[in-house]
């Protein structure tokens, strides 16, 4: 499994969502699941998954699927497909 798919099945098991391909266009607060509450625990998840420690200004920032791959390259994760 690459770094692309190990972070779409995070969003996809703490969001509780079936259909991966939703999960790209996916956007902070636009499903019931994705609240602060949620936010916190896909931030710990991808922290586990990945073994990173994202800053305080990322945690924030991470409003989309595709900002959180791109928080990950920071970290020196390739996300690309």
């Amino acid at each position: 499994m690459n770094n692309r798919e190990r972070l779409t099945s995070v969003f996809r098991t703490v969001l509780e969502i079936e259909d991966t391909d939703s999960i790209p266009s996916l956007e902070y607060n636009t499903i019931p699941k994705w609240d602060s509450v949620g936010h916190m625990q896909l931030i710990a998840a991808i922290e586990t998954e990945f073994d990173i420690l994202m800053e305080t200004e990322q945690i924030i920032d991470m409003s989309c699927f595709d900002i959180a791959c791109a928080i990950l390259g920071d970290h020196g994760i390739d996300c690309s497909a």
